[in-house]
């Protein structure tokens, strides 16, 4: 008689694709598994929370598509390094203050939208990061060299 495996048993699951999160400005960590892609519920509240305008403590909606993106640039480059968010989410009146202090803050940002993060990945080369972005995302990425970060954004496909 030959073994018998239960059909349950041989369900193919993804492998663990741990995305990991550091807050520059609040200190805060969080760390989901994203190999399943969900974006529902509990972890749909935490990663809004986290990404959240730090300056207002508005909690807004987040663009799944950008979990997407930084899951598929972590795993193409083999790294198991945390994001370092520099911002997330930003409310119109924070966005505007920014605006007042820097010529760099688009007036429409996608920060506003939920579909923007500004972003390193520890141990990781800032410009090595921009490439994957711009080879990965078909949204829009910038490079920030003398502040060490890119944007992220979900809007239409651009660069600079």
């Amino acid at each position: 008689m030959g073994l018998v495996i239960p059909s349950s048993v041989l369900a193919i699951s993804s492998p663990p694709r741990p995305l990991r999160f550091y807050h520059t400005h609040t200190g805060e960590r969080i760390s989901i598994d994203y190999s399943s892609k969900t974006y529902t519920g509990s972890l749909r509240k935490k990663i809004e929370y986290f990404f959240r305008d730090f300056r207002t403590g508005e909690v807004h909606s987040i663009d799944p598509h950008l979990l997407d993106v930084l899951s598929t640039i972590q795993h193409s480059c083999g790294s198991r390094s945390c994001y370092e968010i520099i911002s997330g989410y930003r409310s119109p009146k924070t966005n505007e203050s920014l605006r007042k202090k820097s010529s760099g803050v688009a007036k429409q940002s996608y920060h506003m939208k939920g579909k923007a993060l500004d972003i390193r990945l520890a141990g990781f080369d800032t410009k090595n990061l921009r490439n994957l972005a711009i080879k990965y995302n078909n949204g829009g990425v910038g490079f920030y060299p003398e502040s060490d970060f890119i944007h992220i954004d979900t809007g239409n496909k651009r660069s600079w």
